[in-house]
């Protein structure tokens, strides 16, 4: 269950898995996810292309502003070694699936967009995170998304021959979050810095819910 308080009584060494642990304290936020109209407009094939072609775009609007900070970061973060490492990996990951989605939509930019209020505050809880002096809150802040997609994927039952199939069979895998284990375990080191993640890996898990919500 959720333990919003910092005086929850636990030690880093109890959890065995910290990305087990910040899901479980957040699987209310997924279950209202899977269960909005957003998804049953999906699998009834009643979603208006209008509609999807906005959740679409501003998906492209998080993809972009999570890239782009994700670059910042690669520059910014030179020590440890495996975190840098991490972070640069995941910067190179995010930018060759922004240039394919942007190819595919024939597009060159998406200066013309406008954010959303709902992919607006998703993106201003990177920019707070970012401040941390410790970046392996901002790999915490990264874990929601894969996670959340992996697990709607296998959740969600769409036909194979939908229109949508592509994308959820791309989700279903759920490799993207397995690379988080060993950096997490290896830094959140203390009951003080679970906790803290922890609350960060939940706004992250509303601000998803959020945009849900508004596409």
């Amino acid at each position: 269950m959720y333990c919003p308080h910092s005086g929850c009584s636990f030690t880093a060494k109890q959890i065995d898995d910290v990305c087990e642990y910040f899901w479980n304290n957040s699987l209310d936020l997924a279950e209202e996810i899977l269960n909005l109209g957003f998804w049953k407009k999906l699998k009834s094939y009643s979603m208006k292309a209008e509609r999807f072609q906005r959740f679409t775009l501003q998906d492209m609007l998080y993809l972009d502003g999570v890239t782009a900070m994700l670059k910042e970061m690669s520059e910014k973060v030179t020590q440890p070694e495996d975190l840098k490492v991490f972070i640069q990996e995941r910067h190179s990951s995010y930018k060759t699936f922004r240039d394919s989605c942007l190819q595919n939509l024939l597009m060159k930019d998406l200066n013309s967009i406008e954010h959303t209020p709902a992919i607006q505050k998703y993106l201003d809880t990177y920019r707070e995170v970012m401040k941390e002096s410790d970046p392996v809150y901002f790999v915490v802040a990264l874990l929601p998304c894969p996670r959340v997609w992996s697990w709607i994927a296998q959740n969600l039952q769409l036909p194979d021959h939908g229109a949508h199939y592509i994308r959820k069979s791309d989700n279903e895998g759920g490799q993207s979050e397995k690379r988080f284990r060993p950096i997490l375990k290896k830094y959140l080191n203390a009951a003080e810095k679970v906790q803290k993640a922890n609350d960060i890996f939940r706004r992250q898990m509303q601000n998803e819910r959020d945009f849900f919500c508004s596409s």
